[in-house]
């Protein structure tokens, strides 16, 4: 593995995700995501698959831009070479997110709401190794 510096990450993490509105107030959908790691720092810059997941969700109103969240996951979190390599089952990792989300719209061309959400994971202690509870995320949406 290799270490970050404060202006260039390991990894980063990319999500996509499908929603069905199930009313004015409530949200269900699924998703993927997919983790890239940059390598070493600017000199030695050199893409690689880093994880892979699936998820589900569901976001109902609370007031305003706030919002119950939660949701499951499976996290595939070891690097991998090829599609070949994910089949392994005791490597995925789930996760049980219960928790709160705020979106905020901009007034950009590209990007139009940010949505920052903070999860407990009810199965951080169900693998090994144990993993933070606490999940923190900022998305946008296009």
């Amino acid at each position: 593995n290799t270490s970050s510096t404060y202006l260039i990450p390991v990894s980063t993490d990319f999500a996509a995700t499908l929603g069905y509105r199930m009313s004015d107030r409530s949200t269900i959908g699924i998703g993927m995501s997919y983790r890239v790691g940059w390598g070493e720092p600017v000199r030695h810059i050199r893409l690689s698959n880093q994880g892979i997941g699936f998820r589900s969700y569901l976001d109902v109103q609370i007031k305003g831009s706030f919002y119950a969240s939660g949701g499951f996951e499976e996290n595939y979190e070891n690097a991998f070479r090829s599609l070949n390599q994910i089949t392994a089952e005791h490597l995925w990792k789930p996760s049980g997110l219960i928790g709160i989300s705020k979106v905020i719209s901009l007034k950009g061309k590209l990007v139009k709401k940010t949505k920052v959400q903070l999860f407990w994971d009810m199965l951080s202690h169900s693998g090994t190794p144990w993993t933070s509870p606490v999940v923190f995320r900022v998305g946008y949406s296009l």
